[in-house]
């Protein structure tokens, strides 16, 4: 891990005799002992002139620096609910480098029942304490809370937001004075939208000082409790402008999974999208597969694959959820992935990197060959990992629940080939063969894979094609697998009545009919995983499915903004759609609507279209 990735430690509650949360750490309070949401609405929100500011506006954000417990998210919570319109949408992004544990704030919660109704959700979305960045989406996804886990200078630093006031909370800055220096300050003045304002309840003159050194004109006000006074300042510069699309229309061309959760991310936040796809209905191409894994990648190193995976996830797991609670759940396991190691070197070299990263237990453990065979109820090759929240499922569902939550925001014109696209008139065209205008808006998104090179805009992407061939084997009745498992390869326990193992990876091969060669190369993965599984199956005899990836030069996806004005791709999504899909159609929904991004500034870099112009 990078020093601004450095493993996360949890902080422990610890209470004062007149139930004052304490942090033994820091040697301070987390706030006044004459209460904690008091001291929020006094100092932090009446400091930043909330309510009356944000109902003057669509959308805000605001940013934090110390979560803590997340009382002053609480209350801001509260207030904006009870004085917000309807139609408005809050942004609430908080540093932590000692977040509590899950158990732990439910400790602390538990001293807040007027709360009950907001703590509860907070509880069910608290993320596994990684480092990194951590979305969360609340009142129907109007109220959105990011957090950033680890040291603040460099969170602060892999923020890309334009914020409307500022929460300075850390620990007083005798205590932790690593919250309130001049890198600090200086972020804070970067991230600073016109009219931005912040609130502190500390008066320190290196507080001050600081703050005024970055553009900020502050003045004390009446303190909370037994605090004298309190800071609330103004930022006087213009500050960062903020891009607000006027017209919330846009086009989505492809129906897989990159397409339909693209458009699902945009309609969520009220947008009308038109949704294009060649085909008679979504799914039909790499989505189309019966099924893959929804897991993670973790590497010695903590790479960019590994961070963006990871983080492409945490954010899948909470956004299925969400979508499953509402109706439009997709098919999928029960929850959990076991990853066999190749060799013991390889399982030896994996415990060094738990160890020192200090991973979670609810996030994987290691586990030996004979807990590991136990828990997929068969003999398995060796020791491994264990994912307890990644999950098989079928991605073709997955395209179907997007679009089913869009409801009529989205209209899907289906058996509708795309020619090329061209930009007139203020709008993106979107033209057939003869070049007739099948649509425009503002706004278009490419995500139909490596179909994308046949338009003049993306014809320039190191895109590729890569055949995947999978097989069906017939359910082993006799030794019921318990748990998908993957290795060189992967198992899916019987869906349907079979199996499903993967996949073959072969370039520059476009032939589209099932090989026997392929189906036995798969049997050869299964065996490596399962010995013995399956043995007595003929690769001859064995049905599958053909199709073809898309992966770009560096393996990583191609998401952002492609150059010209109002269009954007959402590409190359390869063997990891299914994990990646709904962080991309997240980050590219942000973008579109100039809101804070979910992903760090470096990895939202490694992702842009427009990287490989600097690498040619």
């Amino acid at each position: 891990m990078t020093p601004s990735h450095a493993p996360i430690e949890p902080a422990e509650p610890q209470f004062r005799g007149d139930g004052t949360l304490y942090s033994a750490r820091f040697e301070d309070v987390y706030a006044s002992a004459r209460g904690a949401l008091e001291q929020a609405r006094h100092v932090f929100l009446a400091g930043n002139g909330f309510p009356e500011r944000w109902r003057r506006q669509k959308a805000f954000t605001i940013v934090e620096t110390g979560f803590g417990a997340g009382l002053n998210f609480l209350a801001t919570w509260q207030q904006w609910k009870a004085t917000a319109s309807a139609d408005s949408r809050l942004h609430f992004v908080s540093v932590e480098k000692h977040p509590f544990r899950r158990d732990d704030l439910a400790k602390v919660y538990a001293r807040y029942p007027e709360l009950a109704h907001l703590t509860r959700q907070v509880f069910l979305q608290w993320p596994v304490l990684l480092p990194g960045f951590h979305r969360m989406h609340f009142e129907g996804g109007r109220l959105t809370l990011t957090l950033l886990l680890g040291d603040v200078a460099p969170m602060l630093g892999q923020l890309e937001a334009t914020a409307d006031a500022f929460l300075l909370d850390g620990f007083a800055p005798a205590r932790n004075a690593e919250m309130w220096t001049p890198e600090v300050f200086a972020h804070v003045a970067r991230l600073a939208g016109p009219g931005a304002t912040c609130a502190t309840y500390t008066v320190a003159g290196n507080v001050r000082e600081g703050l005024a050194a970055v553009g900020f004109e502050v003045e004390k006000r009446p303190g909370f409790g037994s605090k004298r006074d309190m800071l609330a300042g103004a930022f006087k510069s213009e500050g960062a402008a903020r891009p607000r699309p006027t017209e919330r229309h846009a086009l989505v061309i492809g129906a897989g999974l990159a397409g339909t959760t693209c458009a699902e991310r945009l309609a969520q936040r009220g947008w009308t999208v038109d949704l294009f796809e060649t085909h008679a209905a979504p799914a039909q191409e790499a989505s189309g597969n019966p099924a893959g894994l929804i897991r993670p990648v973790v590497s010695a190193d903590w790479n960019t694959h590994s961070r963006f995976t990871t983080s492409g996830y945490l954010y899948s797991t909470r956004h299925h959820a969400e979508l499953e609670n509402a109706g439009y759940g997709m098919t999928h396991g029960q929850g959990g992935v076991l990853q066999l190691a190749r060799d013991a070197g390889r399982f030896e070299k994996q415990q060094r990197l738990v160890d020192a990263f200090r991973l979670p237990s609810d996030f994987l453990r290691t586990m030996q060959s004979a807990e590991a065979s136990e828990l997929a109820g068969m003999p398995v090759t060796g020791a491994g990992w264990w994912f307890p929240n990644a999950v098989w499922a079928d991605p073709a569902s997955m395209c179907r629940a997007s679009l089913s939550a869009c409801g009529s925001s989205v209209r899907a014109r289906y058996g509708t080939p795309i020619a090329s696209i061209e930009y007139r008139g203020d709008a993106w065209h979107v033209l057939d063969a003869s070049g007739r205008s099948l649509g425009n808006a503002p706004v278009l998104v490419i995500a139909n894979a490596h179909h994308a090179l046949s338009f003049e805009q993306t014809r320039s992407l190191p895109l590729r094609p890569v055949r995947g061939q999978v097989s069906l084997i017939p359910a082993r009745k006799r030794h019921p697998l318990k748990v998908a498992v993957c290795g060189d390869g992967y198992v899916t326990p019987s869906i349907n009545g079979s199996h499903c193992v993967g996949a073959s990876f072969n370039e520059g091969v476009l032939e589209t009919a099932e090989r026997v060669e392929d189906h036995a190369a798969n049997l050869g993965r299964l065996e490596r995983m399962l010995p013995g599984f399956g043995a007595d199956v003929d690769a001859a005899s064995l049905k599958g499915r053909v199709a073809f990836r898309t992966m770009a030069r560096d393996r990583l996806p191609v998401v952002g903004p492609v150059g010209p004005e109002g269009l954007f791709a959402c590409l190359a999504l390869g063997s990891r759609g299914m994990t990646w899909s709904a962080i991309a159609g997240e980050l590219l929904a942000s973008q579109i609507g100039g809101e804070p991004l979910p992903l760090e500034r470096d990895l939202v870099s490694a992702l842009d279209p427009r990287r490989f112009a600097t690498t040619a």
